[in-house]
């Protein structure tokens, strides 16, 4: 048990909360009953998935979003691999550039601080089992790889807690079945939630809010 109540904020893409033929795949939700199993009921959660947002969008959400919150203790933002598709309608580029990506970082950064958030802590991506050819000639992997890469730089260029999920689960299969084989399976929602549980337990032990 902790001696204080603490709000945990989670917000991103369908990463984190997805369903199909009417089964959830949820961190977010694993990883809530991890940490009230563990702390207590002086846990507070809000959390909010958005099906196939990007940072740009992201941005918009965030203002009457982070208003609704009470308690700004600590917040988990998982965006990026939206960002990264390229599209035919697009002419091969990617849905957001690299360039506006890392600016959007910067956008999203300066929020959380504008709301006064005590801790912001950003989370990457595994590697996907649908590993197909983007109209760039290149991977969802491959172009996955530049986006991971800008999160992990922007957070050291920050002082910002990065739980690296890219590192931590490579050459893992956290998947489902292919056709999609972006989303994650059972497996993938375990490691997602321990993962980033043993990351907040250690926090906030530590005191580090």
């Amino acid at each position: 048990m902790i001696k204080k109540s603490i709000g945990i904020t989670i917000l991103g893409d369908s990463i984190i909360r997805y369903k199909k033929n009417n089964i959830s795949y949820d961190w977010s939700k694993e990883l809530k009953n991890k940490i009230l199993k563990k702390l207590g009921n002086d846990i507070f959660f809000k959390i909010k998935s958005i099906h196939g947002i990007n940072s740009s969008n992201l941005l918009k959400v965030i203002p009457s979003f982070f208003t609704q919150i009470k308690k700004k203790d600590i917040l988990i933002i998982q965006i990026g691999i939206n960002d990264s598709w390229h599209y035919k309608s697009l002419k091969g580029l990617p849905c957001i550039s690299i360039d506006i990506f890392k600016k959007n970082l910067s956008k999203i950064y300066n929020q959380c601080k504008a709301y006064k958030f005590k801790k912001l802590v950003f989370v990457n991506y595994h590697k996907l089992l649908n590993n197909r050819i983007e109209v760039n000639k290149k991977s969802t992997n491959q172009n996955l790889k530049k986006y991971n890469k800008e999160i992990f730089l922007f957070c050291k260029k920050n002082n910002l807690d990065l739980i690296d999920i890219d590192k931590l689960t490579k050459n893992k299969n956290l998947c489902l079945s292919l056709p999609d084989g972006v989303h994650l399976n059972k497996t993938g929602v375990s490691t997602y939630s321990s993962i980033i549980f043993k990351f907040l337990i250690k926090t906030i032990y530590e005191k580090k809010i």
